[in-house]
């Protein structure tokens, strides 16, 4: 959400609840041409229940460009993730954006209703099904391709499941701690059936060594593996 060019899900904020619109938000000095975006809906199964890609769309700096509307969909799903990536005119992932939605809606009631500011609202999203999503081994490989270069870590979910909120952490030894301070190209990711992500992580400090990687996640049992 903090990224200068993005593709943002409203989460089915307004109206009666029925439709999410999904936009380019583009917080950048520059315009952008030739953007388009790519919705995609998994159940907490891992099937893919919604697929829709925008037309190209124009986005001015500091401007906003509705891109596509989505339907309520995988109602049978009590807890489902939207998708969604922004692509530039050779069709490459520039952004992607990734939520995961309640289908009971969090309601704080009509606006006089005070109590909502104690925690006393009409309805509350349940993402209690997180809990028992089925479980993925990941296949985490790490690599560096010299002392100073960063340490490129591939998660990849071999499974036909999601494997969700999926955390690298570089360590010195096999069992320690996280280096800290650290740097990531991104963290926390979800890795949707049969494909790879990459993470790049740098040690800021020197004479820091990372030899080792630990991955886990929401759904992921921890593995650690060594640092090529």
């Amino acid at each position: 959400g903090l990224r200068p060019l993005s593709a943002v899900f409203d989460s089915y904020a307004t109206g009666d609840h029925s439709a999410a619109h999904v936009s380019i938000v583009n917080q950048s000095p520059e315009d952008r041409d030739d953007l388009s975006v790519r919705v995609r809906v998994y159940d907490l199964a891992g099937n893919v229940r919604f697929d829709h890609t925008s037309a190209d769309l124009d986005v001015a700096s500091g401007a906003v460009a509705p891109a596509l509307t989505m339907p309520r969909v995988a109602r049978d799903s009590s807890v489902f993730f939207v998708r969604c990536d922004l692509m530039d005119a050779s069709g490459a992932v520039i952004a992607d954006n990734v939520y995961w939605q309640s289908q009971q809606r969090d309601d704080v009631g009509p606006p006089d209703n005070d109590w909502a500011f104690e925690l006393r609202q009409v309805s509350w999203a349940d993402m209690t099904a997180l809990n028992w999503m089925p479980k993925v081994a990941l296949n985490v490989t790490a690599r560096r391709v010299d002392a100073q270069a960063p340490v490129r870590i591939r998660l990849h979910n071999p499974s036909s499941r999601v494997a969700f909120f999926a955390r690298a952490e570089l360590l010195s030894t096999p069992d320690g701690d996280e280096i800290l301070p650290i740097e990531y190209s991104d963290n926390y990711v979800t890795v949707f059936p049969g494909e790879t992500v990459t993470i790049e992580g740098v040690v800021p400090t020197p004479n820091v060594q990372a030899d080792y990687v630990r991955v886990a996640g929401y759904n992921s049992a921890p593995v650690v593996v060594a640092v090529q």
